[in-house]
């Protein structure tokens, strides 16, 4: 079970193929990429060695839904994994959070273009996605002390 005093916040951004993912500092004030696991067999036990190596006690799953505000094919896949992360996740003391992901897909492309990175590096899919699970993280983060402000 984590402790609570400097846990951190793990975001994913989930996709069929792999899934982006991000991670906070022990303040909880930065969200820094971290990567990307495969989506196979193995998936849930990485998730949860990652969990556990980084004291993370909260989870926050990316929904995808469409910009006019429903839902797709991939929304309900999302739904379905978010599902069962809750099951494997709960009895390890690990909260799951849900967050509308709209844009970040997006804004994780502008974010990558603007380094001026080499072609073969700004194309590497996996870059976007754990650039997606970084904006998705930062934003929940920014709201957490928003929230706290009087």
């Amino acid at each position: 079970m984590p402790s609570d005093d400097l846990s951190r916040i793990l975001a994913i951004d989930y996709g069929t193929k792999r899934i982006g993912i991000a991670i906070s500092d022990p303040l909880r004030m930065f969200a820094t990429p971290r990567g990307i696991i495969e989506n196979g067999l193995r998936m849930m036990n990485e998730l949860k060695e990652l969990i556990t190596s980084e004291n993370v006690s909260t989870v926050i799953v990316g929904i995808p839904r469409t910009l006019s505000n429903t839902e797709s094919e991939m929304t309900a896949e999302v739904i379905r994994f978010r599902d069962k992360l809750i099951q494997f996740l709960t009895p390890l003391g690990v909260s799951v959070i849900s967050r509308d992901e709209r844009l970040t897909s997006i804004m994780a492309e502008t974010n990558i273009r603007s380094r001026e990175l080499p072609k073969m590096k700004r194309e590497k899919k996996s870059l976007r996605d754990e650039e997606a699970a970084r904006i998705l993280l930062q934003e929940y983060l920014d709201s957490i002390v928003k929230a706290r402000r009087p």
